[in-house]
């Protein structure tokens, strides 16, 4: 069979009628590997499960744990048989059989590509629409790694990724934007396929919560940048220091006050980011990248004075608007390529 070695991983949490028919319209479609996660709904839908039991392995949960939990669940029992790769999928009705086979179908094509099954935001009620967009904008700006749709359901996990993926933080709906975040870690291929965009009594059956898990999913985004952000800050206050002194107190030059600023800051901020922003260990190759970056945003950092000198803006503004812009380009780099180049695992 064309699909034998991909699974379809389903997280169920109080489902209705719409999983059974989405288990047979995927055994017709020849998707006959599925693995559907109970995640704690209790008695009253035991009966849905057992109307699949024959068609899907059922696991369960014996309390409701979250969505990331039952994927993770899923994901540590499919890695325990040979397999290949995994389409995970809501059980609400919303991914089509048509749409799933369409991600398995790439994730066979390109068996080490993250396939996100992506939806048309002009298709999406307002309020969804609204907070897709402004999520792809915020994680698209700290990751480097841009997408139209960070909160599908439905993707093509590859093989090469799922214990990786399975030993992810998050137990509900942060777990997805954790599990992009790794993906943009690892530097792992991304790829995105156009899906329907249904939405069922205006997504009623959602047991997302806005308030809740959109806190935690921001918080997951932005932990890395804010830590960054507090050992910048530091480091921006020794250097800050230092050019007050050299500058305003030793007569020294706006350029030789910004270069002694940089000398002693410099190998803080190294200290700082590889063990509590990145936490990796110092090695000779990212302490040499680390001084590559610290050299061009010094030099840019002089070029940008300088310019601003030529029109008379003050030192003190002129430096925290060179170094607002430059913080921005050393965090993407420095996660990019500094402390993340050539990572392959988590």
């Amino acid at each position: 069979m064309k699909y034998d070695q991909i699974t379809v991983l389903i997280p169920a949490y109080k489902p209705d009628e719409k999983l059974v028919k989405l288990v047979d319209d995927l055994i017709a479609a020849d998707l006959r590997r599925i693995v559907v996660v109970d995640d704690g709904g209790g008695e009253a839908y035991k009966p849905i499960f057992d109307a699949i039991r024959e068609k899907a392995h059922v696991l369960t949960h014996p309390v409701n744990r979250g969505k990331g939990a039952a994927l993770k669940t899923g994901l540590k029992h499919i890695m325990k048989k040979p397999g290949g790769g995994v389409v995970t999928a809501d059980a609400d009705g919303q991914h089509t059989p048509a749409d799933i086979a369409r991600i398995a179908d790439v994730l066979l094509e390109k068996p080490d590509t993250l396939v996100i099954g992506s939806r048309d935001k002009k298709a999406m009620p307002p309020r969804s629409k609204a907070g897709n967009t402004l999520t792809c904008a915020v994680f698209g700006l700290l990751t480097g790694l841009w997408l139209n749709d960070t909160q599908t359901g439905l993707r093509g996990l590859p093989k090469s990724a799922l214990e990786a993926f399975s030993d992810l933080e998050g137990d509900r709906y942060e777990y997805e934007i954790n599990m992009l975040i790794a993906a943009s870690r690892m530097k792992m291929p991304v790829e995105e396929v156009t899906i329907d965009t249904i939405y069922i009594d205006d997504n009623a059956s959602s047991h997302f919560n806005a308030l809740k898990d959109g806190l935690k999913i921001y918080k997951l985004m932005f932990r890395e940048a804010g830590k960054f952000c507090l050992s910048s800050i530091i480091c921006f206050v020794v250097d800050y220091i230092i050019f007050i002194l050299l500058h305003h107190a030793a007569g020294a030059s706006r350029i030789l006050s910004q270069i002694g600023g940089r000398v002693v800051s410099a190998p803080l901020n190294y200290w700082l980011n590889s063990r509590m922003v990145f936490k990796k260990q110092a090695s000779g190759q990212s302490l040499g990248r680390y001084f590559l970056l610290a050299g061009c945003v010094l030099a840019a950092s002089c070029l940008g004075h300088w310019l601003l000198e030529l029109i008379h803006v003050p030192a003190v503004l002129a430096k925290i608007l060179v170094d607002g812009v430059l913080y921005v380009v050393s965090y993407r780099v420095q996660r990019s390529h500094v402390f993340g180049a050539h990572e392959k695992n988590l």
